[in-house]
């Protein structure tokens, strides 16, 4: 007896959903819509791409092939007969060389609806579909890259406070009495008052003036913010652990005129007013950020503004509490629950892909507190940061729920997938020194600015920022810098293989790489000759779980006996990490090792329900996926249908 064909397809991308966690909130009861979707379907362990970075795994997902294939070889992208340190966003898709499921089923008709899915941008028009924004760039601690904000986040505090994603954000202000104000209300206290400008860096900013008050008698409580000296025109009064509403301004950027929004936030105010903190968040886009335009005030209306990225860096700045982060996470789930609900019901559509990252971003952070392995563990605190994570997935669940209220579950395929999985982080390695240390790269350090300048005609490779994966020889007569003769070519990968096992664990004196090879051998990973082979770097390598390679070198101070100081390049090796200062956790490992398993629950019309015992392949899902849905497989997809779907 033939299978009905499902009439509609649904995605659901979890960014990092863990399938050991998710078994166990299962089993623990707290997340009754997923727990549904695996009872009534195929649940899977996923080895994911090499590597095992957002992009990359993401697109493997949607086009059945790996990154020799697509074209999107890490989280940047160099292309070829450009300078070796040059590189662009891995989340621009027009670098994408391979058909998406979505160009496949829009070649047989189908309506599509893409919604906050990765590697989309910049939108363009679909033949028969919709979009609506097209994330992601994650909040790198190296880079800052936005695709749709403005700016990151700042904070105005009257201490100094850590910054570790772009200098100069996190600004010291000093208060002082305040003079020509009009209209201020009444205050027991003598008015203070200092100047801020939003964003302090970036971009140019807005200016605005803040004023301290004491409406209580028994000190400062307030603080009012106004683009003038004339309290009526405040755009904020707050009060301790108060938001401001979203405010909106135009702003310049790269030579043009853009409007951003965002929000205050007060801190902490001491009753004297020597302490006090103001966070300022990151400037989201108040444009337009879907096709057809008019979609986007339709979103704002039932879901709010747009918000490109959480601010994992300003809890581990310090700047806010673990618990101010928690809520934006959940704003972020709120606004793709509302989004995507909106578009189910309201639009038109056929095949639907929509993608939340908050999981994977709050992991970055806490996932060494679960890790037994990592050197962040303590039995005590386990349950704490667990309950975190536990929260988040909550989240998500009942985002899930909502959003499957408006589908019809006997006529819907439905994919709930994430990309990659999770490895403690215990130190980051400074691979530029470690093959600068092996003459292989050559570097000059500005030690007032911390400036790098390389010195190309003696550097004889280059690794792919922020040095994920993938090393290029510096080769003559293919690169504009090069100077390995072609009859070396092979030497110098040889010695950059070499460099890279020789990278040891301070402590333990482990290796720190489990695998490098030469690009002739990037199948052994994953990676086939296609399309987008000339991306792939010369020499390829992964991290053993515990590493993430930091792309810089800085500054660093020597005192002498006498007194005396002077600064030099960092002399160490690795940075550890430094657990709520610092990532605990990443994704950069071999992606058949069980931490970096993505996970797989596919239920629908022709879908058997068990719980596979061994992972499928991320390249399997697309090819796997089309088959159900009846549409053709997408045309550079390498990876199979799974036997389970077949029988």
């Amino acid at each position: 007896m033939s299978v009905k064909k499902p009439s509609k397809f649904l995605v659901m991308g979890v960014d990092a959903a863990l399938p050991d966690l998710i078994q166990q909130f299962a089993e623990e009861g707290v997340i009754p819509n997923i727990t549904s979707l695996l009872e009534r379907g195929i649940f899977s362990r996923v080895v994911t791409t090499f590597p095992p970075l957002t992009a990359t795994a993401w697109t493997s997902i949607v086009t059945g092939a790996g990154a020799g294939t697509s074209g999107i070889p890490s989280l940047m992208v160099h292309l070829p007969g450009e300078k070796l340190d040059k590189w662009y966003t891995s989340f621009d898709q027009r670098l994408l060389k391979a058909e998406t499921l979505w160009e496949a089923g829009a070649h047989v008709g189908k309506r599509i609806a893409l919604i906050n899915w990765p590697v989309t941008w910049p939108m363009q028009k679909l033949p028969n579909g919709i979009q609506v924004g097209a994330s992601l760039n994650p909040p790198f601690r190296f880079f800052y890259m936005p695709l749709w904000d403005i700016a990151s986040s700042c904070l105005f505090a009257t201490e100094r406070y850590s910054c570790n994603q772009i200098p100069g954000r996190a600004v010291v202000i000093k208060p002082r009495p305040a003079k020509g104000w009009q209209n201020l209300p009444d205050s027991k206290k003598m008015p203070l008052e200092f100047e801020i400008t939003v964003p302090p860096v970036y971009t140019p900013g807005i200016s605005y003036y803040v004023a301290i008050i004491g409406t209580r008698g028994d000190g400062y409580d307030e603080i009012l913010i106004s683009p003038s000296k004339d309290a009526r025109g405040a755009v904020a009064r707050l009060r301790v652990d108060q938001k401001s509403d979203w405010i909106t301004e135009v702003f310049r950027l790269d030579k043009k005129s853009r409007q951003g929004r965002f929000y205050f936030c007060l801190g902490e105010l001491g009753k004297d007013a020597q302490v006090l903190k103001l966070y300022v968040s990151a400037i989201s886009s108040a444009e337009t950020y879907t096709l057809p335009e008019k979609l986007t005030q339709e979103i704002e209306a039932v879901a709010g503004p747009y918000m490109e990225v959480d601010d994992p860096w300003a809890y581990m700045d310090r700047w806010v509490n673990l618990e101010f982060y928690m809520d934006q996470l959940q704003a972020h789930v709120d606004w793709w629950t509302k989004t995507t609900s909106y578009v189910l019901e309201r639009k038109e559509w056929d095949m639907a892909f929509s993608c939340v990252f908050t999981i994977d971003h709050l992991q970055h952070i806490v996932y060494g507190g679960i890790d037994p392995k990592s050197c962040h563990y303590d039995p005590k605190k386990k349950d704490m940061w667990l309950d975190y994570l536990r929260r988040a997935y909550i989240q998500i669940d009942k985002g899930v729920g909502s959003i499957l209220k408006n589908v019809d579950l006997k006529e819907t395929l439905i994919l709930l997938v994430s990309d990659h999985g999770f490895s403690r982080l215990d130190w980051n390695p400074y691979l530029k020194k470690y093959l600068a240390d092996r003459g292989l790269i050559s570097y000059r350090l500005d030690t007032r600015t911390g400036e790098m300048t390389i010195d190309w005609a003696k550097t004889k490779c280059f690794p792919l920022e922020p040095c994920h994966a993938h090393v290029f020889v510096n080769l003559k007569g293919r690169d504009p810098d090069g100077i390995v003769e072609p009859g070396d070519y092979r030497k110098v990968q040889e010695k950059i293989i070499d460099a890279l096992m020789e990278m040891r664990d301070p402590e333990t004196g482990e290796r720190m790489v489990s695998v490098a090879v030469r690009k002739e051998e990037a199948n052994a990973l994953g990676i086939f000759e296609g399309p987008g082979f000339d991306r792939i770097g010369d020499v390829l390598f992964a991290l053993k779980p515990g590493y993430l390679a930091n792309p810089f070198i800085y500054p660093a101070g020597v005192k002498y006996q006498d007194g005396t100081e002077r600064v030099i390049p960092n002399p160490e090796n690795a940075e550890p990490a430094t657990m709520t200062r610092n990532f605990s956790g990443v994704h950069l490992s071999l992606p058949d090792i069980r931490e970096m398993h993505a996970t797989m629950i596919l239920s629908g019309s022709g879908v058997p329900q068990l719980s596979r015992k061994q992972p499928i392949r991320s390249i399997d899902i697309s090819p796997t996926v089309a088959y159900i849905f009846g549409i053709p497989v997408p045309k550079d997809a390498e990876g199979e249908v799974i036997r389970d779907v077949l029988k």
